[in-house]
């Protein structure tokens, strides 16, 4: 099963080398998209046993995560990078 934070966390780590460790904007992604990664998230969370601190759900490593049309992480510049969630399934 694939780990659908992998393609988030990549995004990040490039977004932090071109950007001089800023953080993004926010991280736009499908409702579908949000709802398998926090599926994931909690899953992760409820098995290692992981505190979750209220709204945990809303952010990803610092960044805002928010409903969008279509999944990307938005740089500090306001340029959009497409981000697919390896293994996500597509509603459209």
């Amino acid at each position: 099963m694939p780990n659908l934070c992998d393609a988030p966390v990549e995004a990040w780590r490039a977004h932090w080398k071109a950007h001089g460790n800023a953080y993004p904007s926010c991280i736009e992604l499908t409702a579908a998209d949000l709802h398998a990664l926090n599926a994931e998230r909690q899953l992760i969370h409820g098995t290692t046993n992981f505190k979750q601190t209220e709204g945990w759900q809303d952010v990803f490593h610092g960044a805002k995560l928010q409903v969008g049309s279509t999944s990307c992480m938005v740089l500090v510049s306001g340029e959009r990078v497409p981000v697919a969630l390896a293994g996500a399934v597509s509603t459209s």
